[in-house]
């Protein structure tokens, strides 16, 4: 299920989007070509490293990504028989990369299937002259490639993508759009001096900084890339001593510096599932009020571990659903993308995998507040057919694993859930009443109201 999170904005993530320039536009959209080169120069045509698709996509992006930078180049008849075929060609790579995909943990299969979904969306628009939509959407597909190449490890380098961040054209471009592509390109050492660079910068403000996710994808690639607590306290020390720092800014930090000497400190547990525990347990210490940044660097950590563990992590257990379930969470509380959300797909990925455990009630709560105010504004509530049967299914596989006979998820009202064993639910947040079955019944009103 891709989820696009049009209407989950809240007033950071709204404000970054307006914060976008035409030249930043620009840097995305040539990053994702920097990024086809960098992948398929060291791809192989082996089951492991799904390198023709890759190569695929590279050919393609080589020829749409520069007459997409300009409306007329890319609407200019004259280069559309040229554009389809590249159109075609992408779509065709993204698709048997999907089909890789589907052999690899559940983050990446979703990833790849966004990207192969988007490549054929944006075929189809272009061969129906939709070409701005076409060109919007191309320049989207970063957002996707981002997203997977920062969740985990990666110490491999292309010397082609090298080559192409010392052109002059790239080199020349300002830090806080050229970070994009070192970040796109796996170019995380300059990326994390980039960043660095930017902290200490007065070219742009400290609150801009924060309001456009620069802190969050530096702490992503110092914590959750190259697990590096101490580089990123000794930058954000420098960075609090700045003067245009506003005070709840300022207070943040003073969190994430605390946070960020005891993960120095901290013993490393036996696996990666249960250092995701301990963290997101001391995120919700360290949280003050609903909507907290202090507890960012735990978040980010917990979910540097947690990608880990599902990575490896084949068996389809419910210790792989908890840690989807934790996924969730975390994305839920610090996701800052747009145009890709991954919550819906990490917390139904979670209860499917285990829909008996514990958390499983939670899970489905929090994704039915997800949905439900994700289609929510000034006409009301408008839940979309497609998710109100997701919601009727995931409830019942919940009801199902349990004991008893399934209810009917139509139900008004679902009876209180049995108690459960202290010992189970130590360390678990208190668990809500059972919440009335999807979808919810609307409000009585009483005659003459």
């Amino acid at each position: 299920m891709k989820t696009r999170s049009a209407g989950w904005l809240n007033a950071r993530s709204a404000g970054r989007l307006n914060a976008r320039s035409a030249g930043r536009r620009l840097a995305a959209g040539l990053a994702v070509l920097s990024l086809g080169a960098a992948v398929a120069a060291r791809a192989a045509d082996t089951p492991e490293e799904p390198g023709q698709s890759m190569r695929e996509i590279f050919q393609a992006l080589q020829i749409l990504l520069p007459p997409s930078l300009d409306d007329d180049r890319f609407g200019d008849p004259a280069q559309r028989e040229r554009i389809q075929e590249a159109l075609s060609t992408l779509s065709q790579g993204a698709v048997r990369l999907d089909a890789h995909g589907r052999a690899r943990d559940a983050g990446f299969s979703f990833l790849s299937r966004s990207l192969a979904q988007d490549a054929r969306d944006i075929e189809r628009r272009y061969a129906a002259g939709r070409h701005r939509e076409a060109r919007f959407l191309l320049h989207q597909l970063i957002d996707t490639c981002v997203a997977c190449h920062s969740r985990l490890p990666d110490p491999r380098e292309s010397s082609l993508a090298v080559r192409f961040m010392d052109e002059g054209r790239i080199a020349e471009l300002p830090a806080i759009e050229r970070v994009r592509f070192e970040t796109a390109t796996r170019q995380f050492e300059r990326a994390l001096e980039t960043y660095e660079d930017l902290l200490q910068s007065t070219s742009v403000s400290a609150s801009d900084l924060d309001l456009m996710g620069h802190l969050d994808a530096y702490l992503e690639i110092a914590l959750r890339v190259r697990n590096d607590p101490k580089r990123a306290e000794a930058a954000l020390q420098r960075f609090s001593r700045r003067p245009d720092l506003p005070a709840p800014l300022r207070g943040n930090v003073r969190y994430w510096l605390v946070s960020l000497e005891a993960l120095q400190d901290a013993a490393a547990p036996s696996s990666g599932l249960e250092r995701g525990r301990v963290l997101m347990g001391e995120a919700r210490n360290t949280e003050r009020f609903p909507d907290d940044r202090s507890a960012l660097v735990h978040y980010i950590a917990a979910s540097g571990a947690l990608h880990r563990y599902v990575d490896a992590h084949r068996v389809k257990d419910p210790d792989l659903g908890e840690a989807y379930y934790l996924l969730g969470r975390i994305e839920a509380r610090v996701g800052r993308s747009f145009w890709l959300s991954q919550t819906e797909f990490l917390l139904e990925t979670a209860i499917r995998t285990a829909p008996g455990a514990a958390w499983a009630e939670d899970a489905f709560a929090l994704l039915e507040e997800f949905i439900t105010l994700g289609h929510t504004g000034s006409a009301g509530v408008h839940v979309p057919p497609e998710k109100q049967r997701l919601l009727i299914e995931l409830q019942e596989l919940i009801e199902g694993a349990g004991e008893g006979p399934v209810r009917d998820a139509r139900a008004r009202l679902r009876p209180p859930v049995p108690a459960r064993d202290a010992a189970s639910r130590a360390g678990a947040p208190p668990r809500r009443a059972r919440r009335s079955a999807w979808p919810p019944a609307p409000p009585r009103v009483a005659a003459g109201d």
